[in-house]
């Protein structure tokens, strides 16, 4: 078991904010991070444009427009038998990475996924093993500039990498630049990279589904191997996931005829800020541990629920085209004080937790953390519901009143005083025990349980646009302080937060 002197539980607590404490900060626009990599590409192949890059919400829409609904995106209504080629992958990476034409305009490159800051540290790369209108080889994805690069005209070896994994006709690898992030979020940069490393997990995965592609989650590989096979410094750059695409056949290892020739990085006028906690953070997460034995985690909330609420059936609604939610996403915090009928939010209860919190649909690997999670909601203008603390059960048909007292202005308090937070209907809270999650699996659990909690904030930023909502993830807060504002146990910690409800 790799031993970096910094466990993921030691990590997360050395980095807290304490009110007061931080220091200030000088953002150097000069040095601001470059938003792709720039490479000696072997070959480039144009991504399609009516494979899906996106329009403005109300502008024209490319020809190949796909006609899933966020409904169905979000459930397990569509098909996923469709061959893997130039159109599906271009669909996959502008649905879920491209830039959002309208930011482009104004000399902002912004893309369709959120990211903290802004700052896009994330990464994208494919490995083709077996894809139509793709030649089989490495490829880094500028959806930026709309191309695949090869950088390798051999593939990764998936059968090296993902040992006693079923390996796939192709698979996206999800990285993140470590400078991008602390640029401005300095030794936070890993909670950052992990949250949004979620965020475009779930965003691939969303993609995929409604290009008809099977895809599923990995989060379990050689982490070495990997970055020798991006040929990564891991100073800098590192791996956090991975997406199968297509179930493929048991694809065979490259034979020696096909030759490994790296591509070389071009010239980068940036000089990126080390922090070393970032990658002793990460080394510490690279072994894996065996399946966690334990029948039952340990609470999260010290204090037993005051009473449970059911949730009422969620209303029906005109389907939503998912390519236009995606299209018309932003980060919308003009939050209005106006209160949520009971249809509404059941829905967007629906839309966000089935068969994804109650452990229907645990597609991806590091799935023995999904039960260390848990999560909550503070609420001031839901239709039935007393204002209060509510964390969900397991099954998604009760609500656990933890607290009854209006407590949104006290999390905008704790949340750096960002008082927007406290005129949300609703704040989304996702919670988890970090000792026991690592006590259980490893450092390499706090992996699994941060990039959780960034597809969980992915599918609210989609479900509240699909119902006319406005949604900001938070993921700054005076730790110690929010944990005693929400009464949990000594090991636990809000990890994200998502404020979300009527905007002006």
């Amino acid at each position: 078991m790799p031993e970096s002197g910094v466990s993921a539980v030691q990590y997360h607590e050395r980095t807290s904010h304490v009110r007061h404490r931080i220091s200030p900060h000088y953002l150097d626009f000069s040095n601001y991070p470059a938003p792709f990599k720039i490479y000696e590409y072997q070959d480039r192949i144009p991504l399609k444009r009516e494979g899906g890059f996106v329009r403005d919400r109300n502008g024209p829409m490319s020809p190949g427009e796909l006609d899933a609904t966020v409904e169905e995106v979000l459930g397990d209504q569509l098909a996923s038998d469709e061959p893997l080629n130039l159109k599906t992958v271009s669909q996959i990476l502008g649905i879920s990475y491209g830039v959002t034409p309208s930011d482009r305009g104004r000399g902002l490159l912004f893309r369709n996924v959120p990211s903290a800051g802004g700052l896009y540290p994330c990464q994208l790369y494919l490995s083709a093993q077996k894809a139509d209108n793709i030649e089989t080889g490495l490829y880094y994805c500028d959806t930026v500039q709309r191309f695949l690069g090869r950088i390798n005209p051999r593939p990764l070896d998936l059968k090296v990498i993902f040992p006693d994994r079923e390996v796939s006709d192709a698979c996206l690898i999800i990285t993140g630049i470590f400078f991008n992030s602390a640029w401005k979020y300095r030794e936070r940069a890993f909670r950052y990279l992990l949250l949004d490393g979620g965020h475009l997990a779930e965003a691939v995965v969303q993609a995929s589904r409604a290009a008809g592609v099977q895809a599923r989650i990995c989060y379990d590989f050689d982490d070495q191997s990997l970055m020798q096979g991006l040929s990564l410094d891991a100073s800098l750059e590192v791996p956090l996931a991975c997406v199968f695409l297509c179930p493929g056949s048991a694809v065979s290892s490259m034979t020696d005829s096909v030759p490994s020739q790296p591509a070389v990085t071009g010239p980068d006028q940036r000089v990126p800020v080390v922090y070393d906690i970032l990658s002793k953070a990460y080394q510490a997460g690279t072994w894996i541990a065996a399946k966690s034995e334990k029948e039952k985690q340990p609470p999260v909330f010290s204090r037993d629920p005051v009473r449970e609420i059911p949730v009422p059936p969620p209303g029906r609604f005109q389907g939503v085209s998912f390519v236009r939610a995606v299209a018309g996403r932003r980060s919308r915090r003009n939050f209005a004080i106006r209160e949520l009928p009971a249809p509404v939010w059941s829905a967007f209860l629906n839309f966000v937790f089935n068969k994804m919190v109650t452990g229907q649909a645990l597609d991806e690997t590091g799935a023995d953390a999904e039960p260390f999670l848990k999560t909550a909601m503070i609420c001031q203008q839901l239709q039935g519901v007393p204002s209060g603390l509510y964390s969900f059960s397991r099954d998604g048909r009760y609500l656990a009143c933890r607290q009854t007292v209006d407590l949104a202005g006290d999390l905008a308090r704790v949340c750096l005083d960002q008082a927007w937070i406290g005129r949300a209907a609703v704040n989304f809270l996702v919670l988890a025990d970090l000792a026991a999650v690592e006590a259980a699996l490893g450092s390499r659990g706090y992996r699994y349980v941060m990039m959780r909690a960034g597809r969980i904030g992915q599918r609210l930023y989609l479900a509240a646009e699909a119902l006319g909502l406005g949604c900001c993830g938070i993921g700054a807060m005076y730790d110690r302080e929010a944990a005693d504002l929400l009464g949990l146990t000594s090991g636990s910690r809000l990890l994200y937060a998502v404020s979300a409800g009527p905007v002006k």
